[in-house]
């Protein structure tokens, strides 16, 4: 199963355990490997089938040269579940991750059993925020610039500067980015900088404000106390009719990796708190 063709590309999918199905989907310039460093993949294997996969361009999936938006994510995903007959799952999404995830929902409804979000901003909700605040963002804008790299506090959404500035980087600039970023982070962001990745995901793409605020599956914001998308959290569970919110202690952005354990315990818990598919469908 590692390799699975859906949707036209060769994707890297990996899966485990028996039980409801349970996708994971990680965000962008990473890859399914946070789920396995963290922990998460093996722990919900204990109670679930789990299922986690290279999104598009990332890790060891085809990367082709356009099809970024959180839409085209959204097909891949429901791709990748005809092609493993899961006919309705729960999704497990961190940062543009989680767009996926509930641009699936909105999409495919039925296809798509509860959510959990992990720390996402989404294009449509954008002037919740300012990330020009935040400490990780300036100690990151700092390495960068250090490294021949210019980020502007007004549009750190945006990828294509920034990956159009590393694509052309000098030798000496791209060593010192190198260091910055270390090897494995430099090759992923070349890899997507070849692509339209950049422009597409700082785009909506029908993912507007009111058609995440109609996703009626069950949900659970799960956030940083320290997250700089806060707003983009208190937003969810106040327009989402099912939707939860919990804040993972000593976290900011990534809590898969910076609180492994409290966010896998949250992740679980939530989790097994739904019931199953079959029950939900009679009682509704």
């Amino acid at each position: 199963m590692p390799r699975m063709t859906a949707n036209g590309l060769t994707f890297h999918v990996q899966q485990a355990g028996d039980g409801p199905d349970v996708v994971l989907i990680h965000g962008l310039t990473g890859d399914m490997s946070i789920w396995f460093l963290a922990k998460t993949f093996a722990m919900l294997a204990e109670s679930f089938r789990v299922t986690a996969y290279d999104l598009r361009g990332h890790g060891y999936t085809d990367a082709p040269a356009t099809g970024y938006t959180s839409l085209e994510h959204a097909h891949d995903l429901l791709a990748l579940l005809d092609e493993l007959e899961i006919p309705r799952a729960r999704l497990v999404g961190h940062s543009f991750g989680a767009v996926i995830a509930t641009h699936a929902a909105v999409i495919a409804p039925d296809r798509v059993e509860a959510i959990v979000l992990s720390d996402p901003y989404f294009p449509s909700l954008r002037h919740l925020e300012d990330v020009s605040r935040w400490g990780h963002w300036q100690n990151f804008r700092k390495e960068a610039e250090e490294a021949g790299v210019s980020l502007s506090a007004d549009t750190w959404y945006d990828l294509t500067s920034f990956f159009d500035q590393v694509l052309h980087l000098d030798d000496q600039k791209l060593l010192a980015f190198r260091q910055a970023v270390g090897l494995p982070g430099l090759n992923r962001v070349l890899r997507l900088a070849r692509t339209t990745c950049g422009h597409d995901s700082k785009l909506a793409d029908g993912l507007s404000a009111e058609s995440i605020a109609q996703v009626s599956v069950p949900c659970l914001a799960l956030y940083g106390e320290n997250s700089p998308f806060l707003s983009t959290a208190d937003y969810l569970v106040q327009h989402l009719p099912q939707c939860q919110g919990r804040r993972i202690p000593d976290a900011q952005h990534r809590a898969p990796e910076e609180n492994p354990e409290a966010f896998n315990a949250a992740v679980r818990a939530y989790l097994e708190s739904l019931q199953p598919a079959e029950r939900q469908e009679v009682c509704s």
